[in-house]
């Protein structure tokens, strides 16, 4: 945590060294200071805690849908091979296509309401999740723990609670963490084009308006909390290797 906050302000101090030396033109890249300091007073005196809020609530509802539906999914695929056969080309043929592309037909089917914008970023989280998850899977079945299970007959909760989703923590939170920070992002570019709402539309009504300055403090909001999610589950991977290892 410390070798990262001297990081952070590495970046920061060589930022006000080059907008000193008029190497940088402050009117576009405006002081890290005056930006925190922007941000501080749009939280409490403006409207960006509601903002927040509402891109919060957009990740956790597409989040409680796409959690549970990748880790069936890939438990399925992982143990049944008709149902593998049927749903992983589909899933192979889907994954690398830009999530992005696919939103302007969610707007046709969803409308402009929010269940398009839920529906963009449960793709996104999905895929990250069931992959890792399914990867995950894969090496324990193979692995000759997978014959100790036979051996003990464990019974269906045993097997795959203490034996899969123990086994796979790890690549699990992995998925967790990456999964939830690509949601974030689709939050943001959800958010920019059909929303009245949310940190997308606020960072882009401020570069409609020209406030540069908010522009920087809605980034900055997205990287705090980008930050948060990616320590947390950081230390949760460490803890879980720790235990296992």
């Amino acid at each position: 945590m410390k070798k990262t906050f001297v990081s952070l302000l590495t970046v920061v101090v060589l930022w006000h060294t080059l907008i000193f030396f008029n190497l940088i033109d402050s009117a576009f890249f405006p002081p890290p200071i005056l930006v925190i300091k922007n941000l501080i007073a749009l939280f409490f005196e403006d409207n960006l805690l509601s903002q927040l809020l509402y891109s919060l609530k957009r990740l956790l509802i597409a989040s409680l849908i796409a959690v549970p539906l990748a880790i069936l999914i890939a438990l399925l695929t992982t143990h049944d091979k008709k149902i593998d056969d049927s749903l992983n080309p589909i899933i192979a043929f889907t994954f690398p296509l830009p999530k992005v592309a696919i939103y302007p037909l969610l707007l046709l089917i969803f409308g402009i309401a929010d269940w398009s914008k839920i529906t963009l970023i449960s793709i996104g989280i999905f895929y990250i999740i069931y992959i890792n998850f399914r990867i995950a899977i894969r090496r324990l079945l193979d692995s000759q723990a997978c014959e100790i299970t036979k051996i003990y007959k464990l019974s269906r909760i045993d097997y795959f609670w203490n034996f899969i989703i123990k086994g796979c923590q790890v690549e699990l939170l992995t998925g967790f963490k990456l999964g939830f920070n690509y949601g974030l992002t689709l939050v943001v570019v959800s958010e920019t084009s059909t929303s009245n709402n949310g940190l997308g539309y606020f960072i882009w009504k401020s570069w409609d308006q020209f406030k540069i300055i908010n522009v920087y403090s809605g980034i900055f909001m997205l990287s705090i909390i980008g930050f948060i999610f990616y320590y947390i589950f950081e230390n949760l991977i460490e803890r879980t290797r720790h235990k296992f290892f």
